[in-house]
């Protein structure tokens, strides 16, 4: 049986954004045919319990230090984090290594050359243009452009979610497109599915009555693009839609709400962090379900974009920036709504979701029927059989 260690930036149980979702959903279904050894860490923990119970699957933990305080860039010079790296490593003496996001990487070169073993690198954001669409413009950005490409020509295989990011890194670091494979993320349909009896207990979780229209945004809330996408929401989205709805509630979803203090105000609901794991009431899925628009109005960012293939999961109504939806197959019109930014063409497509039931119904049954027909989490983890058989021929 193969042997795969995993150096995850932060910890999974419960996941608490895209990144760690798909890290929790590799680990889930890569032990089913493989076994399997994870590093994680405690940044952005929830610290939840492992709730994946499998004899394939070893779980270790990097201690905590005051270097956590730098996020996930702390890792690439955390002694405590190599230190937790190689005794894994040791121990299990792996197969392959994978990198899980670009900050784990230099703990993985190092690994994979000390132990003459593949590295693939999953590259689930492209980290430097991600940071050339936040604006940034320091000295720092330079630094993650050669961290990059170094990392990017350093791996055996890296993993891709779309071409548009394959893309990028081709034209920026001069990588072989060869040495790249395209593995979406994915969603559960069998968790996210939409549930009228979920929805009831979400709704009354939030105290809002069955008719009342609700518009929902999932993100990370101390991230920069989901920040900007509840300005967008309080300041542009929210007005129009009382202009026409007065009794319209919009649920802000997700770890962090504390930072947004400024945007709380009467017809604002900030959730907080909301598990999508099954056994939990109300889950991530009942609140989709509770939801007649899904907004996803990202002017920035790149990377897992999960929120999107949750909702169509759920049967919602999706209404996205094309950068929001960058990569992902859905079709303007036919499974989703997209503008081109957050301007009165979003909004005005916000509201003829809320004006018409007969095309929230369509897009939701249609977008549904392309998860089940290309997005499984279980079908995208099983093509990762493939990069480690590439790998070992």
């Amino acid at each position: 049986m193969r042997k795969i260690l995993v150096l995850s930036p932060c910890d999974v149980f419960p996941p608490v954004h895209g990144s760690s979702t798909a890290i929790y959903h590799t680990l889930q279904y890569l032990s089913e045919t493989n076994q399997v050894s994870a590093v994680l860490c405690y940044l952005y923990s929830q610290r939840g319990s492992v709730d994946l119970d499998s004899a394939n699957l070893t779980i270790h933990y990097c201690a905590e230090s005051p270097i956590d305080r730098l996020g996930y860039k702390g890792l690439m010079f955390n002694p405590l984090y190599y230190r937790a790296a190689w005794q894994a490593a040791r121990e299990f003496q792996p197969d392959i290594v994978q990198a899980e996001l670009l900050w784990t990487a230099p703990a993985a070169v190092w690994l994979s050359r000390r132990l003459g073993v593949p590295l693939v690198l999953m590259q689930e954001n492209v980290e430097y243009q991600k940071f050339v669409r936040f604006g940034m413009t320091s000295p720092l950005l330079k630094g993650i452009k050669w961290l990059e490409g170094w990392a990017c020509r350093k791996a055996d295989r890296i993993v891709a979610l779309s071409e548009v990011d394959r893309d990028f890194m081709v034209n920026l670091y001069g990588v072989p497109q060869e040495r790249f494979a395209l593995i979406p993320h994915g969603v559960d349909p069998e968790l996210f599915d939409y549930q009228p009896e979920g929805a009831a207990v979400a709704r009354d979780k939030l105290g809002l009555a069955a008719g009342v229209p609700v518009l929902t945004f999932v993100g990370k809330l101390d991230y920069i693009p989901n920040v900007r996408a509840v300005e967008y929401i309080a300041e542009r989205i929210a007005p129009a839609v009382w202009a026409q709805y007065p009794e319209a509630r919009f649920v802000i979803i997700g770890q962090g709400a504390d930072a947004l203090t400024n945007h709380k105000r009467d017809g604002m609901i900030f959730a907080g962090f909301v598990d999508a794991r099954p056994g939990v009431q109300p889950n991530l899925s009942d609140y989709l379900s509770a939801s007649d628009v899904v907004l996803v109005p990202l002017d920035s960012g790149s990377g897992t974009r999960l929120k999107i293939v949750e909702a169509a999961s759920n049967a919602r109504a999706v209404i996205s920036t094309r950068l929001g939806a960058e990569g992902q197959s859905f079709v303007d019109g036919e499974e989703i709504l997209i503008a081109d930014e957050v301007d009165q063409a979003f909004i005005d497509a916000t509201l003829r979701l809320l004006d018409d039931a007969g095309l929230r119904e369509r897009l939701g049954r249609n977008a549904r029927a392309k998860v089940l027909a290309r997005y499984s989490w279980r079908a995208q983890v099983r093509k990762m059989k493939q990069v480690y058989e590439e790998l070992e021929t």
